[in-house]
């Protein structure tokens, strides 16, 4: 073989290693920017996955507290509706007649008594029921039933040293059951 045929072979070999080493490294390259495009849309996703979840937790956040802000606002409202029933009904409750109370007394008696046992007291009620507060009160010593056109419907009941006050007038009554009515007027409120 002659020297030019063998360059001639040497450059022709030569060209195909180059093509080969060309297209190898095209290759190469191709698959290097395939993954660099799948890493920079495996990037992206993550980073949108973060954005999303934390406008899903700013969204929570925000309809948490406007939820706790509604709730707070209806209960405030529901204690402010809650004072003024409860208020009617202590104005009306002062000047109630004595039928309104008349088959409790005996039991007021009993239980204002029950706080006032073994000391001299005075029970303050109104004029129309001092009999039937005398009555009650049976044979206790020490006891004496003041009856004023002022006192309020009920009986109130106090040492006679001031050291004790028991208050079963029906507006104090009505205060010491305000928590009790408070939920059944909340859950009438519920239900409409």
């Amino acid at each position: 073989m002659s020297i030019d045929a063998l360059l001639d072979v040497l450059e022709r070999e030569a060209q195909a290693e180059a093509a080969r080493l060309i297209s190898e490294a095209q290759q190469q390259a191709g698959e290097i920017l395939a993954r660099a495009d799948a890493e920079t849309d495996r990037r992206r996703a993550a980073a949108l996955g973060r954005l999303e979840q934390e406008a899903r937790r700013a969204v929570a956040r925000r309809t948490a507290a406007t939820a706790r802000g509604f709730r707070a606002e209806r209960l405030q409202e529901r204690a402010a509706v809650l004072e003024r029933v409860l208020a009617e009904a202590e104005r009306e409750l002062r000047t109630a007649g004595a039928d309104r109370y008349e088959d409790q007394l005996a039991a007021m008696v009993a239980a204002t008594l029950q706080f006032l046992d073994g000391t001299p007291a005075v029970i303050h009620c109104r004029p129309e029921i001092a009999a039937r507060v005398e009555l009650c009160r049976g044979e206790r010593a020490g006891l004496t039933v003041v009856p004023g056109a002022d006192a309020a419907a009920g009986i109130l009941g106090e040492a006679a040293d001031g050291s004790v006050v028991v208050d079963n007038t029906l507006p104090a009554l009505l205060r010491r059951r305000a928590p009790e009515l408070g939920m059944a007027v909340a859950a009438r409120l519920e239900a409409t």
